[in-house]
């Protein structure tokens, strides 16, 4: 995905907005909430020492992803070929080195006390070790302007009415920066995924707040989403987590 270096506040006024993203995208609903200061958010202590992240990959190359662990109370993976950035918190493992686990507590990374590492994931169920192959850019979300903001829901929107099979409508804050946009639909996008990965989902609706912590509830037909745009990636729900609160895997607060 492009980053894009739009204007930092989007229209003039949350009416505006909404009518511009009303006539664009019909269907999809803007709450009229403005979002909360970025400048009153509370810092993230770094969990890491090591700056940047680092692409690995598997010895047959069958499995590539980027690993960043510059910094906050979580690491970050993004597998080559998947949309979604996975958020991990790492455990002490036994013997030293730590595990990094999902939210749903599946292994995904194991870290010896050298440094080595193994991978885990559906196809790679025992784990395979996986190698550095070159530092890149850390793993932050985008700055989305208004005008690609406005394409991006409506693809979103005809895409969820595919998977899922019926008109899901999205609900977002009115005003926005750009970063915190990025946040927000990268949340909206996880919200697909896990829709689609609900068999007989009945959500109809999908209102993504903005909050101090990522929040998923499901309520009748309507999915509520709270991000918290300060904590980057790990400010949203996974579209796991919201695929498990959907299905009733799991209730309440995801984190």
């Amino acid at each position: 995905m492009s980053e894009s270096s739009g204007p930092s506040l989007y229209g003039r006024g949350a009416a505006a907005l909404a009518a511009a993203l009303a006539l664009s995208a019909p269907g999809m609903a803007v709450a009229q909430q403005r979002t909360q200061s970025q400048s009153s958010a509370q810092p993230v202590q770094p969990l890491f020492r090591e700056a940047g992240a680092t692409r690995y990959s598997t010895p047959d190359g069958a499995v590539r992803f980027v690993l960043d662990r510059s910094g906050g109370r979580a690491a970050l993976v993004r597998f080559e070929n998947d949309p979604e950035v996975h958020v991990l918190r790492p455990v002490l493992a036994a013997g030293g080195g730590e595990i990094y686990r999902t939210e749903d507590g599946s292994i995904m990374l194991r870290v010896t006390p050298h440094g080595g590492i193994t991978v885990y994931t559906r196809a790679l169920r025992t784990g395979a070790p996986a190698s550095e192959e070159a530092q890149v850019a850390p793993l932050t979300p985008e700055a989305v302007a208004f005008a690609e903001m406005q394409a991006r829901f409506r693809a979103l929107q005809a895409q969820a009415r595919r998977r899922v099979g019926q008109t899901v409508v999205f609900a977002v804050p009115a005003q926005m920066t750009a970063p915190v946009a990025g946040v927000v639909l990268d949340a909206a996008e996880r919200a697909a995924e896990g829709l689609a990965a609900a068999p007989m989902t009945n959500v109809r609706r999908v209102t993504i707040t903005i909050g101090a912590e990522p929040r998923v509830v499901l309520a009748g037909d309507q999915l509520f989403i709270q991000v918290a745009p300060q904590m980057g990636f790990a400010g949203r729900p996974s579209s796991t987590a919201i695929r498990n609160v959907v299905t009733g895997e799991t209730q309440g607060p995801q984190q």
